[in-house]
Order: structure tokens, then C-alpha cells, then sequence
């Protein structure tokens, strides 16, 4: 009997911090709902306008029919293929929220995939179907010496799979080519008795790029591979289980953390697809891990409170982004596998909101503040929402939307509203059969 009712009572305890939960999400939604919506349609709209619709290929030029800008105003006409991704899964979150019709988006979604797998059979844009990291938005050719890069082209799968599963029939047919198109097995290769994935392909040199050996963005590339559509370009585990997994803390908060510390890498894969309530076969749990690193984060900020003026004010979120002196990829919080040199100090306090932003499914609380206190700042707002970056101390303010930044925010945000990324990719098949694959079982 007493067996028997405490039973009863874990039932009532679990089914009440439930409630709790849901009701304090809507709580929080309530309160900041013009934040994020604010935020949500401007990132949209850099993705609807910022696009090339041009259905007219010149002779020696190749389709350019939906690439996105990498970046905004200053896009120097340069699609980024992972904006093509982020914008793909923007297109389906627009007609959620009413801001474009289905048919408007589903038209655009199926004219844009046309083109990216034309691009998988132009040579100098593709190699074994990934695509150059960065295309002219005019010519539809790759862009000076620029990789083909793994990463970018698997936001681009995920982007594809979101459109696919979302609007169906030749939408859905198109991804599916698209997916399949890329062999997962060309970018694999053995150094020190261990399989990486490699980041990318020059075709100067003809030669495999950089190995993803630690921990980073790419846990979606894993996935995909694994879970490839065509059975010959399909990964086994091995790459997935040999990459190395470095565990630190910072203020208790422990976690498998990755050589920069960006805040970007315990976020993107997680954009697409949930990782919630599941663990690998050696009992990580990706989403607790960025549950984990995105409080660090928080905390790592919070603490340098003294030390500079942008995170006195509530900035947070360390990532790769815009900074006074350039683009910056340095830019992250404690631990990482890289440690400071003497020009880190001047970037420190850059902060971009996406950072923050990003981690709202993680740490709801405090990304959604630090979303209202970035909505003060009115030189970091304008025409498509929060500008890439700031920084306070050296009283300097981005001018540009980058992209993928504006996505994750996107995305995020709709995960955090309502699930209608996950929702939608989770149907996917080939994703879950990627997690089964690969080890991964409820926790």
C-alpha cells in the first residue's frame, strides 16, 4: 500500500513540475512576447528580402535563384549557402506566423532547391555534392579560392529537410535529391588510428580541408550522414564516437565544451534537431551539455561585470561575429580548448545578440532579458532587427545582419515559442534513422 501511494505522489509531483513548467513559458512568453516577435519578424524579413529571384541564366553563369545574402548592407553580392539553410527553415516559420502565404513560400522554396542542385553538378561550386561556402549572388560561381565546406552545405541539408517535410511533394522530392546527392564518405578520413570528418575541399589543391576532431557545430553533420537517404554515401558511427569530447567547468556548471567556446557551437545543431530526453551510446546528453555551457557562458559574462562596461549593462553570449577589428571567430567563454593572445582583450566585450539569443531554449530567463535590454540599444536596431554586434567600451555598434546570425535567432525563437522547427524536422525519417544509427535512445 505504501508502495502504492508514493507511486501515486511521484505521479502528482512529476505531473505538477510539468504544469509549473508550461505555465512558467507562458509567463515568460507573455512578457516578453514584443521582443520576440519583433525580433522573430525582423530576422524573417533580411531572409524574404535579401535574396536573389533572378530566373534568368546568362550564357557562362550558373542559376542563382534563391541565394541569400551572407550579409546585410554590406553583402558585396555574396550568397552564404548556411544562409540558404537558415533561410529554407525561415520560409516555413513565416507561414506559420502569417507574415507570407503558402503558396508564396512553397513556390520560393521550390525554386531555391532547384538551384542548389544544379549548383551540386557545376564542378568548381560542388565537390561529391557539398557545396562552396560562399557563391556570387549574381553569377551563381563560387567566390574566389573559397572552400566547399561541410558545415555550411549540412545547414543547407537541414534547411532542405525542414522545407521537405513542411510543404511535401516536389518540395519534399527535391530535398530528398539534394540530401542524397552529398557522399558523407568523401570527406572521411583516418589520422592517429582515429576517423574525422573533414571541413571542407579546396579545388586549388584538390585536397580535404581541416578534421572536425573536437567538439563544435557539427553534430548535425553526423546525423545527416548517418542517416544519408542513399545507402553508398551513408556513415557508420565511427567518426561520430572519435572526435574528441573535453569536459571542463566553469561555476559548477560541467560540459563537454569545444576549442573556442563560441557560444554559436552548443547551438546550431540544436536548431533543427532535438536533442532533448536523448542520450549517445556513451551517455551524452547534447542538450543538458548546452543547457550547461550556455549558463557558463552566462556566468562568464556576469562575472567580468567589473571589467567591462558591455556586460556591466547585461550583454552576454560570447560568439563568433562582427567586431571593431573585423570579423572575429576567436570570441567565446571559459573553458575552451584555445587560450587568449595578446589581441584578444581588444574584442572581449564584443557581444552579439545572438549569442544570448540562442541559447533562449537553454537559458529562457536569461536570454529573454538580455533580449529586451538589446531592444534599448538604438544604434544596435534596425530594418531586419538586432545588427550583428556591439560593444560598449570601445563604444562601437556592427552595421551589418550577418546571416547566420539573424537564423539562429529565427529559429530559436520559434523552437522556444512554439517547436515548429523540431516539430517539423523531427518527422524527417532519414533524421531519425541518422540518431538510431548512431546510438542515441531516450535517456
Amino acid at each position: 500500500m505504501k508502495k502504492f501511494l508514493s507511486a501515486i505522489i511521484a505521479t502528482v509531483m512529476i505531473f505538477a513540475c510539468m504544469c509549473c513548467a508550461v505555465g512558467c513559458k507562458k509567463d515568460l512568453y507573455s512578457a516578453y512576447k514584443k521582443e520576440i516577435e519583433s525580433e522573430m519578424k525582423g530576422s524573417f524579413d533580411f531572409f524574404w528580402n535579401e535574396v536573389s529571384l533572378n530566373e534568368t541564366v546568362a550564357e557562362g553563369n550558373l542559376p542563382t535563384y534563391g541565394l541569400i545574402a551572407d550579409r546585410y548592407p554590406n553583402k558585396s553580392f555574396n550568397a552564404s549557402v548556411a544562409s540558404v539553410g537558415f533561410g529554407l527553415t525561415a520560409y516555413v516559420i513565416g507561414v506559420e506566423k502569417g507574415w507570407v502565404t503558402r503558396e508564396e513560400a512553397q513556390t520560393r522554396s521550390l525554386k531555391t532547391l532547384q538551384t542548389m542542385v544544379a549548383l551540386q553538378n557545376a564542378p568548381d561550386v560542388s565537390y561529391e555534392g557539398f557545396l562552396a561556402h560562399f557563391i556570387n549572388m549574381n553569377t551563381g560561381k563560387r567566390v574566389s579560392n573559397v572552400e566547399i565546406s561541410s558545415v555550411d552545405t549540412a545547414i543547407l541539408l537541414c534547411g532542405a529537410v525542414a522545407a521537405g517535410e513542411y510543404f511535401g511533394g516536389e518540395v519534399k522530392a527535391l530535398a530528398d535529391e539534394l540530401y542524397g546527392n552529398v557522399n558523407w564518405k568523401a570527406i572521411e578520413r583516418v589520422r592517429g588510428g582515429k576517423t574525422y570528418l573533414t571541413m571542407g575541399y579546396s579545388q586549388e589543391s584538390q585536397k580535404l580541408l581541416g578534421d572536425w576532431d573536437w567538439y563544435a557545430e557539427q553534430l548535425m553533420m553526423y546525423v545527416l550522414g548517418a542517416g544519408s537517404p542513399v545507402e553508398e554515401h551513408r556513415l557508420d558511427d565511427t567518426a561520430y564516437y572519435d572526435f574528441a569530447r573535453n569536459e571542463g567547468a566553469y561555476n559548477g556548471h560541467k560540459f563537454i565544451y569545444s576549442w573556442f567556446g563560441s557560444i554559436f557551437t552548443y547551438q546550431f545543431s540544436h536548431a533543427w534537431i532535438d536533442f532533448s530526453g536523448k542520450k549517445d551510446n556513451n551517455g551524452t546528453d547534447w542538450h543538458q551539455n548546452s543547457v550547461e555551457a550556455s549558463k557558463a557562458a552566462y556566468d562568464f559574462c556576469r562575472d567580468r561585470r567589473d571589467e567591462y562596461v558591455t556586460f556591466a549593462k547585461g550583454g552576454w553570449g560570447l560568439t563568433a561575429c562582427d567586431t571593431p577589428d573585423g570579423y572575429s571567430g576567436h570570441l567565446g567563454a571559459m573553458p575552451r580548448g584555445w587560450q587568449s593572445d595578446a589581441a584578444y582583450p581588444r574584442i572581449a566585450a564584443t557581444v552579439a545578440p545572438c549569442g544570448a539569443i540562442g541559447s533562449v531554449v537553454f537559458t529562457p530567463e536569461e536570454s529573454l532579458k538580455a533580449l529586451k535590454y538589446y531592444g534599448t540599444l538604438r544604434l544596435l536596431n534596425g530594418k531586419y532587427g538586432l545588427a550583428d554586434a556591439y560593444n560598449l567600451d570601445r563604444e562601437w555598434f556592427a552595421s551589418d545582419c550577418i546571416g547566420i546570425d539573424k537564423g539562429i535567432s529565427l529559429l530559436m525563437l520559434s523552437n522556444y515559442k512554439d517547436r515548429t522547427v523540431w516539430d517539423t524536422v523531427m518527422k524527417n525519417q532519414n533524421i531519425l534513422l541518422g540518431l538510431e544509427n548512431l546510438g542515441f535512445t531516450a535517456a
